[in-house]
């Protein structure tokens, strides 16, 4: 008779078989939204982000999760206050490895996926909810009306 399998080997079994599920349902929700032309630029520039050094991936996405939920606790907040601008800042630094490698119709095509959000937020994980969305879209607004661009 084989031996038992311990408790934290169950675990670790139990969470790559959800992540697995995860990155499938994220696949299937990427396949309506771009075409597999898109999709591949994304996993080439994916895999030029993940190069750098330094760069991780579980963390880089623990930061995103770690900003939104503050973000979603703070709510409602002027957009144009000082606290929301400092949110921006650091939603924009964030941003900074994706902004690095990413062309402008991976902006362009990354903005109408999360504006559309309603369509998938049932089928998937976001790390970001609605309400954020919206909230930093119109934090960036406020800021580039400040700035008269």
């Amino acid at each position: 008779m084989g031996a038992g399998v311990d408790a934290a080997t169950l675990c670790a079994l139990i969470r790559t078989g959800e992540r697995t599920m995860e990155e499938e349902k994220w696949k299937n929700v990427i396949k309506r939204y771009y075409t597999p032309e898109e999709q591949a630029v994304w996993r080439a520039k994916k895999s030029e982000m993940a190069k750098e050094a330094g760069f991780d991936q579980a963390g880089y996405a623990q930061a995103w999760s770690d900003l939104a939920g503050r973000i979603e606790a703070a709510l409602p907040l002027d957009p144009a206050s000082n606290k929301a601008q400092a949110f921006l800042d650091e939603w924009n630094k964030l941003l900074e490895p994706f902004t690095r490698m990413a062309t402008p119709d991976m902006m362009k095509g990354a903005a109408r996926f999360w504006d559309r959000m309603d369509e998938w937020s049932g089928e998937v994980k976001s790390p970001i909810s609605a309400a954020v969305w919206a909230f930093m879209k119109e934090v960036g607004a406020k800021r580039k009306a400040a700035s008269g661009a």
